[in-house]
């Protein structure tokens, strides 16, 4: 399952990416230290995400918090679902 090996907030406070995929479906987590906050992207593709920078299908920002993280595993999650659907 997705996001079952997430990395915690300190990670992410270290200013270190995270990426993920399960087939075609890939995210990739940029963390923004200044902002306090974790972009999330969101592509369909085979390619990594620096050859599919125009596939992106969506994304979102989540605060630097644990309740953020939290939210950002269930967006994730539900964003994988809808693309199986």
């Amino acid at each position: 399952m997705l996001c079952e090996e997430l990395p915690q907030i300190m990670w992410f406070q270290n200013d270190n990416d995270y990426t993920e995929c399960h087939y075609l479906f890939h995210y990739r987590i940029i963390p923004d230290v200044a902002d306090e906050s974790m972009k999330v992207v969101i592509w369909h593709s085979e390619y990594c995400y620096d050859k599919c920078k125009d596939e992106i299908v969506s994304e979102r920002t989540f605060p630097m918090t644990k309740e953020g993280r939290d939210e950002m595993i269930e967006y994730i999650r539900q964003e994988d679902w809808d693309y199986r659907q």
